[in-house]
């Protein structure tokens, strides 16, 4: 719990349903598993606002976990709270796998940012979610409001707390493993600047999509650009006037980093490289890099 307490009724709600936890007298979470990166298994489900409730991030596959989550939404039913739609940060798979399911057997609406929408066409959505838009409320009247936060995915939302200065982060920062951002869906640019935006907006604690709570948010947002701006300098001061292949920078690169995750790796640092070139630092000739002077 990261804020005032919260009531005792909804303590003992929670333990009802297995593994759920209340983060915030206005935010439940529920891990459940899914097909997510290593070595991350689950991917935390959010009940959000206490007045009016969304649902963020319906993806658990198995029929079974779907069941203790709707099981939940009515045990925080009987406590007041108003499911009013489901929310996704973005369009991953490991946050919308259950999408149509619970929309359907809820029976609310399924809303996401315009750039999510796009991406899923095989879903129904009922309406979008911009930037500044209240999406809960607290029964304190407090809100919950979205914030466009591009870069590991073109319509990624966060959700903040008008109060505590709390977000529900999705992919932007994680609890378990890393985040990857990758080439076909985001941009190294504007990722950086979303956590750039993150901690100006007050980030206090950080409710990511994957592992525990991150109590200091400003801290852990200050980490990641320190370690990614840190990984950059370590790939251009790798590049040589010959040139290099990604495939040759990656051990150099990711020696850290077990092989076995050198797949995911691979993508960032194609990334880095592409945030490298449109800054005149770097450029690429038939799949070598070179350094440059800006």
């Amino acid at each position: 719990m990261l804020s005032s307490p919260d009531p005792p009724s909804l303590q003992r709600a929670a333990q009802t349903c297995p593994d759920a936890s209340v983060v915030a007298p206005g935010l439940v979470r529920l891990p459940l598993a899914t097909l997510t990166i290593p070595p991350a298994t689950t991917t935390n489900h959010f009940l959000v606002g206490s007045a009016r409730t969304v649902l963020v991030d319906p993806s658990a596959p198995d029929l079974r976990d779907q069941d203790r989550l709707v099981g939940l939404v009515g045990v925080l039913r009987n406590l007041g709270w108003k499911l009013r739609a489901l929310l996704l940060t973005h369009h991953h798979s490991d946050h919308v796998g259950a999408a149509e399911a619970l929309r359907l057997r809820l029976q609310v609406p399924l809303l996401a940012h315009a750039e999510t929408v796009n991406r899923l066409p095989h879903l129904r959505f009922d309406g979008l979610v911009q930037d500044g838009d209240v999406v809960a409320e607290d029964a304190d009247g407090s809100r919950w409001t979205a914030l466009h936060t591009p870069g590991h995915a073109p319509g990624h939302l966060v959700l903040q707390h008008d109060r505590s200065g709390g977000m529900v982060a999705g992919d932007m920062v994680a609890g378990t493993g890393t985040i990857v951002v990758d080439p076909k869906d985001g941009t190294m640019a504007d990722y950086l600047a979303s956590l750039r935006r993150m901690a100006a907006a007050g980030a206090t604690w950080l409710a990511p999509s994957h592992g525990q709570v991150l109590p200091d948010g400003q801290a852990v947002i200050a980490h990641y650009l320190h370690h990614r701006l840190e990984r950059e300098a370590v790939i251009l001061a790798a590049l040589d006037g010959e040139g290099v292949t990604p495939e040759d920078l990656l051990p150099r690169v990711y020696g850290d980093v077990s092989p076995g995750a050198w797949r995911w790796a691979q993508r960032s640092l194609r990334a880095h490289l592409i945030h490298l070139e449109e800054q005149g630092r770097a450029q690429s000739d038939r799949g070598r890099w070179r350094r440059q002077d800006p």
